[in-house]
């Protein structure tokens, strides 16, 4: 196992403000039943294939055996309704965008030094998916290729307003530095480049959670240090880098931010998104690191 130092403050850092249309979308959930994950769920998906890597299962497994099963986040699919693609006549599959809202809970799992997360998943090679922070603190980790073809493991550290572009195919993580925090999300797939099912179907069937195995690490808070934790071949295989969002997207993106594009723009400015990061963003990200 390798512990990797990452240079991002332990302390908890001063909240910003929610950005456009944050509010609008944390009360649409205060409406609904978000689907709850738990700790549990973590455990299952190292146990059964492997889609969740924890540094330590047997301790997890003896926490949830003393009934220490803590929530992890709130999930709100669909928190805005879909939106059609300009001359789609459905919203299935390629035909129209999607959005999603996480609220984070925890700040570890059940006490350990691992951090609260998602589960984590790998995405469809066709798939464009976008996340703002809108409240908390998260980093964001996922899988990359730079300009020489070789792959990557990139993070991001995330305050309300910021952005994350994930590359096609790419698995990813959201992890808390200071809970509660909350993330939304837009995704679809690009029709020319879909090679078997789109992401909605993956969502809908909860296929994209056993897609292939997730890279062998994550994160966790250390005695003065917030650290990448795992195994020392991954990290070889896939060196850590900080992440930077694309130019073309922050550009398409702001000033007002994702949740307000999604929320209000004219479906010709997600097209003009789509179409950038098709052109732009297309590099397949391998599941096995080379």
């Amino acid at each position: 196992m390798i512990i990797t130092p990452l240079d991002v403050p332990t302390a908890r850092v001063a909240p910003r403000s929610l950005p456009p249309s944050g509010l609008d979308l944390l009360v649409a959930a205060s409406a609904r039943e978000g689907r709850a994950r738990h700790l549990r769920d973590l455990l299952t998906g190292a146990d059964a294939d492997r889609s969740v890597y924890l540094v330590h299962p047997d301790e997890v497994r003896a926490m949830l055996h003393r009934g220490i099963d803590p929530q992890l986040y709130l999930a709100y699919r669909d928190i805005a309704a879909p939106r059609p693609k300009t001359g789609q006549p459905s919203t299935d599959g390629t035909h129209a965008w999607f959005a999603d809202l996480v609220v984070y809970t925890a700040a570890n799992l059940g006490g350990s030094p691992e951090l609260g997360r998602s589960l984590g998943h790998w995405n469809t090679p066709a798939q464009i998916e976008i996340f703002q922070c809108l409240s908390g603190r998260v980093l964001m980790l996922h899988t990359n290729i730079d300009d020489d073809g070789n792959s990557t493991m990139d993070y991001h550290v995330c305050q309300a307003g910021d952005h994350v572009v994930i590359p096609f195919g790419a698995w990813h993580l959201t992890v808390v530095l200071d809970a509660p925090a909350a993330v939304f999300n837009i995704y679809t797939d690009v029709a020319d480049l879909l090679t078997g099912h789109t992401s909605r179907e993956a969502v809908d069937s909860d296929l994209k959670y056993r897609a292939a195995p997730a890279p062998a690490l994550t994160i966790a808070r250390t005695a003065s240090k917030i650290a990448v934790v795992g195994s020392s071949r991954e990290l070889t295989e896939r060196p850590l880098r900080r992440g930077e969002s694309p130019s073309w997207a922050e550009a398409l993106l702001m000033p007002s931010g994702l949740a307000a594009l999604y929320r209000h723009a004219p479906a010709a400015e997600l097209a003009r998104l789509q179409e950038h990061a098709a052109h732009l963003g297309r590099r397949p990200i391998p599941v096995t690191a080379s």
